[in-house]
């Protein structure tokens, strides 16, 4: 006689199911209903396909549209991988990369071959979506090795997935995901049991931009779609009203508008304050210095540029030096030949933070564990060196 697994569930009850079983074998048996709304499960806490079968005796929660945190999250990682499939079909040779899920929808960063994508191609993109859901395309896992995964993205021409396969652990299992029998990428999932479980009118393609591959503006310039996700068609329809009011009320538009402030590239990332703004500004900060100084805090002011050997003392040089404003201590060439610096120059940097330059204080002035508690607090300007576009 068989093994027979001993599968827990919220109830409280015991169903008894022979070794192999998944939890899809388990919601079949509850009834049809269960059967056809089951779209995940956890087992011991952890979140998994519905064909995963059980290794042991265990605790199993099914996971239906009814919870909608982890449907959600499903439905938009199972969108970004639509929307891949979507783009390689209608563009062949696209290489894909990285297409994770976000708090409202998903994205997926590609590599096209000939051309940068702009949002005259996302209708089309849509479309081609609608029909590979409605293909009701199974979404079936497999393991591979770390070398089968390279060989395959080797073979298909996937620079950048190989690349990132290489760097993942050679002595653990790797899953891919197929989309029926002719797509597949790799990830850790889980997802949906096919393609038919999201629902054709719950999404859209929002915008395309600029993305540097891994992040890094030294590397590859790719092309990143943007897409909304939901579970039902009002779930988008209610989320793209409160995107559109909210574009009514954009700081950047009012500010225009009300002629308070305005940005421009020439200074990514900061403000250039007109006057009317300016007296809005004064007043936000006269309130946040009189609810501080209720509180205890005296205000003080510190350096914007300190030498590099105080970044180094902080810890910031060495773990976030990338991402920091530096500077040469010296006087640059004025010739128009030459370099503009020397090279050779000591480092300085303006500060990314206030707290190094409030422990330069804090050591001029405690003599004693009776000055404690000292709470001090400055409206400080902070300068730190981002991507562009990452605001």
């Amino acid at each position: 006689m068989s093994e027979m697994l001993k599968i827990s569930l919220p109830d409280g009850s015991v169903r008894e199911m022979p070794a192999g079983s998944t939890p899809a074998d388990v919601a079949a048996a509850i009834g049809p209903g269960l059967a056809k709304a089951a779209l995940a499960a956890r087992i011991d806490g952890e979140l998994v396909d519905l064909t995963r079968p059980f290794s042991g005796d265990c605790a199993l929660a099914l996971v239906t549209s009814r919870d909608e945190g982890d449907a959600l999250d499903l439905a938009r990682h199972d969108f970004a991988h639509v929307l891949a499939e979507a783009v390689q079909a209608l563009f062949p040779g696209t290489q894909i990369t990285f297409g994770p899920s976000t708090d409202d929808g998903f994205y997926y960063d590609f590599a096209p071959r000939d051309r940068p994508f702009t949002e005259e191609d996302l209708p089309a993109i849509e479309a081609e979506m609608r029909r590979i859901i409605q293909a009701d395309k199974p979404l079936r896992r497999e393991v591979w090795s770390r070398e089968q995964l390279i060989s395959r993205w080797k073979q298909q021409g996937e620079s950048f997935k190989a690349e990132w396969a290489a760097e993942l652990p050679g002595d653990e299992d790797l899953s891919v995901y197929w989309s029926g029998d002719d797509w597949l990428d790799m990830c850790r999932g889980p997802h949906l049991p096919s393609t038919g479980k999201l629902d054709p009118a719950a999404f859209k393609l929002t915008r395309v931009s600029g993305a540097y591959w891994r992040g890094d503006q030294k590397n590859a310039m790719l092309s990143r779609i943007y897409g909304t996700g939901w579970l039902n068609k009002k779930q988008l329809d209610a989320h793209l009203v409160r995107l559109e009011e909210a574009a009514k009320r954009d700081h950047r538009k009012l500010g225009q508008e009300m002629d308070l402030f305005h940005l421009q590239a020439e200074a990514h990332g900061s403000v250039f304050w007109h006057p009317q703004g300016y007296v809005i500004y004064r007043e936000l900060e006269d309130y946040i210095r009189r609810a501080v100084q209720s509180a205890g805090c005296k205000e003080v002011k510190t350096p914007q540029v300190m030498d590099a050997r105080q970044w180094e003392q902080s810890g910031h040089w060495g773990k976030y030096r990338a991402n920091m404003f530096v500077i040469p201590d010296e006087v640059p060439n004025t010739e128009d030949e030459g370099p503009v610096i020397s090279g050779d120059a000591e480092w300085m940097a303006l500060k990314p933070m206030n707290c190094p330059a409030h422990v330069l204080i804090f050591r001029q002035g405690i003599k004693s564990y009776r000055d404690l508690p000292l709470r001090i607090v400055e409206n400080g300007c902070c300068h730190r060196n981002e991507p562009h576009g990452a605001l």
